[in-house]
């Protein structure tokens, strides 16, 4: 039996019309990224609707991460990136099994992947698109386990490696001494604890970074297919090569 797909799931469910999915699945197209979280963007429909129907139909256990203390031991079982790419972060492991709090449950993919990874039983539970990336921006992005405040420390006074150079995580603070916004790489700058607009910061950077990432693979997808297609006209000689550097100059 073929897996349903998730805007057959909300038309059926009321949450959207035959037009509102097009609209979002042509958006999709264009960014990239999963139509659960394209359409909460667009204001489609709420997080919670979206959540609410995907439970039902797919008889799924829903989670609240905000305000859930997600211990170290767990967090790092998943790399931030990995977190990242797929909208999803770990929150318990009960014996052998690890749960797995995700906005795309369709994804069967990374569930097996995170299953020889971890040597665990994944368990999968839903949670919306943004309760996902606030949950990654606090508990990957500050530092997992922190529990106090950190000070703020000059570059001067930070201690260094044995080669000289800073940690990642110090050029973040550093940068953010300075008043400049760290550049966007695999690691999501620190965050202290209780500090809002630091947390709504991260979540930005996260989601920025995704959107980033997306667009980089569509792009690379879109130049390959160009570069067949020109190919095809030259061999086919609907066009010589020097026409085709001609009229792209």
């Amino acid at each position: 039996m073929a897996r349903r797909k998730l805007g057959e799931m909300l038309v059926e469910a009321g949450v959207l019309t035959d037009a509102a999915l097009r609209s979002a699945l042509a958006e999709q197209r264009k960014w990239g990224g999963n139509l659960g979280k394209m359409v909460v963007e667009m204001k489609l429909c709420t997080e919670d609707q979206l959540v609410d129907v995907l439970s039902k139909q797919l008889i799924m256990d829903k989670v609240d991460l905000d305000g859930r203390d997600i211990p170290y031991e767990v967090l790092e079982l998943v790399p931030p990136e990995l977190a990242i790419q797929y909208q999803l972060i770990p929150f318990a492991q009960p014996m052998k099994f690890l749960d797995i709090a995700m906005s795309d449950p369709m994804n069967l993919g990374i569930i097996d992947e995170l299953r020889i990874r971890t040597q665990l039983n994944i368990r999968g539970f839903l949670a919306g698109p943004k309760m996902i990336e606030r949950a990654i921006a606090k508990h990957y992005g500050r530092g997992v386990g922190v529990t106090q405040r950190v000070p703020r420390m000059h570059a001067a006074d930070m201690p260094r490696t044995r080669s000289g150079s800073f940690s990642p995580m110090q050029v973040a603070d550093v940068s953010r001494i300075s008043g400049q916004v760290p550049r966007i790489t695999g690691e999501i700058p620190r965050i202290h604890e209780g500090a809002d607009t630091d947390v709504s910061r991260g979540a930005e950077l996260a989601a920025l970074q995704m959107r980033v990432s997306q667009l980089e693979a569509n792009v690379a997808r879109d130049e390959e297919v160009l570069r067949k297609l020109l190919a095809l006209f030259v061999e086919k000689g609907i066009a010589s090569r020097d026409e085709i550097m001609e009229r792209i100059k």
